[in-house]
C-alpha cells in the first residue's frame, strides 16, 4: 500500500490542503492520505488553538473521502515535530507500506535547514508540490540532493523509499493565515474550508 504524509499545522485545515491531498492520490495511485497535524513545529509559532481542536477539525475532514485518515502520530509523542524522526517512526508502524511525505516547493526549497534532513529519505519518499507553473529553482545543495535521487512516477511507484518525484499536482493558494485574518476582521471566509470544518471553528469561537 502507499500511503502519503501530509503534515502540517492545520491551523486551520482548509481546502488548500484537502483538495491537493486528493489530488496527489490520484496521481500517485495511492490508497491513504494521512492528514497529520504537527505538535509543536520547530519552524513555527505555537499554534494558536489547541492539539485537539486542530486534530478535530482534521478528523472532521475526513468524511469527505475514505483516503482520508486523521494521523494523531506527532500530537502522541508531545515534542518538536522533526519530520526525519517521525518518518523513521511511521516506517516502524506500518513497516509493509511505501510512504510518501508531501512537501510544498517552498519547504522543499528550505529542507537543508530541517533536522536531519538528508535522512528524510532513509524511509520514505519525498513529493514535492509546485504553485502553478512556478518554476523548480533550487539551491545548489539541494539540486545535488535532487540529482542523485529523482524518480518518475513509475520507479517511485515500484521503490519503497529513497526517491524524489516532482509532483504534476499544484498546490492551491489559500492561506491558513489568511483563514485567520477573515475570521477575526469578520470578512469572508467560509468558503475556503469544508462546510463541517466551517461550522465547527463558529462553534468553538476560533480565531476571534
Amino acid at each position: 500500500m502507499l500511503r502519503i504524509i501530509f503534515g502540517g499545522t492545520f491551523n486551520p485545515l482548509h481546502w488548500g490542503h484537502i483538495r491537493p491531498a486528493l489530488a496527489l492520490a490520484d496521481e500517485l495511485s495511492a490508497q491513504a492520505i494521512h492528514l497529520m497535524p504537527s505538535a509543536i513545529p520547530p519552524h513555527r509559532d505555537t499554534p494558536s488553538v489547541s492539539a485537539e481542536q486542530r486534530l478535530q477539525m482534521v478528523t472532521l475532514a475526513c468524511e469527505l473521502d475514505s483516503r482520508l485518515q486523521a494521523e494523531d502520530w506527532e500530537l502522541q509523542q508531545n515534542r518538536h515535530s522533526y519530520t526525519a524522526i517521525t518518518l523513521a517512526e511511521l516506517k516502524q508502524k506500518y513497516p509493509q507500506d511505501t510512504l510518501v511525505f508531501a512537501l510544498g516547493m517552498d519547504a522543499f526549497n528550505a529542507l537543508d535547514s530541517w533536522h536531519q534532513w538528508q535522512q528524510l529519505v532513509d524511509h520514505a519518499h519525498l513529493v514535492v508540490m509546485r504553485r502553478g507553473d512556478t518554476e523548480r529553482q533550487l539551491k545548489p545543495v539541494l539540486s545535488a540532493f535532487v540529482a542523485a535521487r529523482e524518480l518518475e512516477l513509475s520507479a517511485l511507484q515500484q521503490q519503497p523509499a529513497g526517491g524524489i518525484y516532482f509532483a504534476q499536482t499544484p498546490l492551491v493558494d489559500i492561506s491558513a493565515t489568511d483563514i485567520r485574518q477573515r475570521i477575526n476582521n469578520s470578512d469572508s471566509w467560509t468558503h475556503m474550508v469544508p462546510p463541517a470544518i466551517a461550522d465547527y471553528i463558529n462553534q468553538q469561537q476560533l480565531y476571534r
